[in-house]
């Protein structure tokens, strides 16, 4: 059935859920599983440069390009170690799995690596966008589903798990 599964996460927003739902199928038919973040600095959520509204910018004062390359670096280095506890995680269930954290837009990132490691299924989170929203703003599982290489298991998060889900402001004070 499926011998090889790509689950995109995003690791801003961790679906344990959708996790959980992954290992079990990885179980049941003995797949190996790839996780993959990606990181896409267009993005919301991801360290932004400093912007002032005078002369100066961030890129020429180094103190604050310091701290922009530190926050940088500890925003990566959360994302291994988040695709590293998961990777455990599967392996202590018995399930094979790998990670991967790349850089770049993330619809075409995992189709990318979806085609170059073989994979029979990718799982992929929705936000949930409608409307002008996801006009605006795309939709990388739309993206995938039209674009990928194999078949896409789309996870949609219940009412409960986006209520429990941190904000934006939650998110940023850890980095």
């Amino acid at each position: 059935m499926f011998n090889k599964i790509l689950v995109a996460l995003d690791i801003r927003e961790i679906d344990k859920s959708a996790f959980n739902q992954v290992l079990s199928l990885a179980k049941a038919t003995g797949a190996k599983l790839m996780l993959l973040n990606v990181i896409a600095p267009d993005e919301n959520n991801y360290p932004n440069p400093f912007i002032y509204s005078g002369y100066e910018y961030a890129w020429t004062n180094e103190s604050l390009l310091t701290v922009y390359e530190e926050q940088w670096s500890k925003f990566k280095q959360q994302g291994l170690e988040t695709l590293r506890s998961l990777a455990e995680e599967a392996k202590a269930a018995g399930v094979e799995a790998e990670f991967s954290q790349n850089f770049g837009n993330p619809g075409q990132t995992i189709c990318n690596l979806a085609q170059t490691w073989s994979a029979d299924l990718i799982l992929v989170g929705s936000r949930n966008l409608t409307g002008v929203k996801e006009m605006f703003l795309g939709s990388v599982s739309n993206y995938v589903t039209h674009h990928a290489p194999c078949s896409v298991l789309i996870v949609r998060e219940t009412a409960q798990e986006m209520a429990s889900r941190p904000t934006k402001d939650q998110l940023t004070t850890h980095i």
